[in-house]
């Protein structure tokens, strides 16, 4: 993992003695090992490590003191003998003795011995206790370097945002942006960063095609195919295929991506997309074939995966289908239905092959259920004005995600992704907001009090959020202070509905039913057909 220093370096190794002198009860080294110590560190200073060590070197024996043993540790680890700089750490990194500083170096010298998880270990450990920390950032990058995007982002973009200057954490959390599909944040972290920067530039081709723009992308990607370095090339080219194909220029994808697909399904679908938009469904069956044969046989292992099977599966299909293979297209476009039961492309593509297969009475079964996925979306408008939201606002779309996942049962899993908005978006009331409502439904009031304190606490002139308190305190059977926050709430805000309806239903409960009708009252004139409030002014009559 590239580093880059963040304080001054030998700062930073004076720094490491302090977490053991302030946090614990140590001693501070004698007089005479203390000077050892500034002469080490002068020496360092000046770019002399061997002198530097050779000083602390003698001092290395049974019961040297902790900061000369954390100092020589990191010494050795500037000057490239991480084994040893280990030996010196590892034991020091174990102790309550370890401040965020040494836990770092013991990181460090564990990923120059290859050594991902111990390291993972340490970091966290540097994390949790001083989570601004340069830690933070290691975390994230090593957490990238493994694919694991979203545990990256959530340290990477806060240090990014603290740390503008920092050019490798804000690219690596930009990438992280994209691939998660949080296009203005992406957007946010890239501003300033110059173009001149291959990674840069690809970042702000791929947003432009994610926005549908893809001649604006197209003309960032294009200089990148020439002279970007090489490890980029590839992705430049499954781009620059991506912008073509939006344009309707398939056969400059296909000369883009050909003989370069070797063992990448997401890149064979791209290549089979572009040959059967050419006109070529035999060159576009071949190149899923193999793919087909394998991945469309297991399960898949999330739901990114899920949605790529699906996705291939359709694509060899409807290749297939255009080569009158109907036994085949049968096969793969039931895969396709099972991956993905709410797609209406397999489903018409299964229909039709079943069709021209003489198995008309499953044909006629999979156009029912064509019938039933088309009446239970939304209009064509409807569709592109969500997914447009989808990408202006990716906080919303996870809130809305995870509340279903709460509402099929995976309150735990719902809660996480919640949790992970409020870390990313800690100034946006809504994750919060759905924080406490999930906790809710779920039954825990208790969770939900301790919640909602903290969500109070941060933005106390919220109404949504005081209303929330006092739903939670309603739950809790504490109808004074659930009355206090409802009356608060709608001081802030006087049409706040669900505050006017709560609380007309506790005052109703307390015999305040004047005061109650008055209150739904006024629901029904902001929002005359609101069946909750016609049914609860019924049953208080009119008198």
């Amino acid at each position: 993992m590239k580093k880059k220093h963040l304080l001054p370096p030998f700062l930073a190794l004076a720094l490491l003695t302090l977490p053991l002198l302030a946090q614990t009860k140590l001693a501070p080294p004698s007089p005479q090992v203390e000077k050892t110590i500034q002469s080490a560190l002068q020496k360092a200073q000046a770019g002399d490590l061997k002198g530097a060590i050779a000083l602390l070197e003698p001092l290395k024996k049974p019961g040297a003191h902790p900061a000369v043993l954390s100092l020589l540790g990191s010494l050795y680890l500037d000057a490239g003998r991480p084994k040893d700089a280990q030996a010196l750490l590892d034991p020091i990194a174990g102790s309550e003795a370890a401040g965020p500083l040494i836990l770092q170096k013991a990181a460090s010298a564990a990923l120059a011995l290859n050594q991902a998880a111990k390291a993972e270990k340490y970091l966290k450990l540097a994390v949790a206790k001083a989570p601004g920390s340069p830690a933070a950032r290691d975390l994230g990058l090593l957490l990238g370097s493994q694919g694991r995007l979203e545990e990256s982002y959530l340290q990477l973009r806060p240090w990014a945002l603290a740390h503008p200057d920092d050019a490798e954490a804000r690219v690596s959390a930009a990438y992280d942006a994209v691939e998660l599909e949080r296009v203005p944040e992406a957007t946010e972290l890239l501003q300033g960063l110059p173009d001149d920067n291959p990674r840069v530039r690809l970042l702000r081709g791929r947003l432009q095609l994610m926005q549908q723009k893809p001649r604006e992308g197209m003309a960032l990607l294009q200089p990148l195919l020439q002279s970007g370095p090489p490890e980029l090339n590839l992705s430049v080219r499954r781009y620059l295929a991506d912008g073509h194909l939006a344009v309707g220029e398939s056969k400059a994808a296909i000369e883009l991506l050909q003989g370069r697909v070797g063992d990448d399904p997401s890149l064979a679908v791209l290549l089979s997309k572009a040959y059967y938009k050419d006109g070529d469904p035999t060159n576009a069956a071949a190149v899923l074939e193999p793919f087909a044969r394998n991945l469309l046989a297991g399960e898949p292992s999330s739901p990114a995966e899920r949605s790529l099977m699906a996705t291939l599966a359709v694509e060899y299909g409807r290749a297939l289908v255009a080569s009158s293979k109907w036994p085949e297209a049968i096969s793969a476009l039931t895969r396709a239905t099972q991956l993905d039961p709410n797609g209406l492309q397999g489903w018409q593509l299964l229909g039709r092959a079943q069709l021209a297969a003489g198995q008309r009475e499953d044909a006629n079964k999979s156009m029912e259920r064509l019938r039933q996925v088309e009446s239970a979306q939304k209009s064509n408008t409807a569709r592109i004005n969500e997914e447009q939201r989808n990408v202006d606002d990716p906080t919303g779309r996870n809130l809305k995600a995870a509340m279903a996942m709460a509402a099929g049962g995976h309150v735990d899993d719902a809660l996480t992704a919640i949790r992970q908005e409020i870390k990313l978006q800690p100034k946006d009331p809504r994750p919060r907001a759905a924080e406490i409502m999930t906790l809710l439904n779920a039954k825990r009031p208790q969770d939900a009090r301790q919640a909602i304190e903290g969500a109070v606490s941060a933005d106390p002139g919220n109404p949504d959020l005081l209303y929330l308190r006092g739903a939670v305190k309603m739950a809790q059977r504490d109808l004074p202070g659930a009355e206090q926050d409802f009356r608060q709430t709608l001081q802030i805000k006087p049409d706040h509905i669900a505050a006017l309806s709560d609380l007309a239903v506790l005052l109703s409960s307390n015999g305040k039913k004047d005061e109650a009708r008055q209150l739904l009252q006024k629901v029904l004139e902001i929002r005359p057909d609101d069946p909750v409030a016609k049914a609860n002014l019924e049953k208080l009559g009119n008198t």
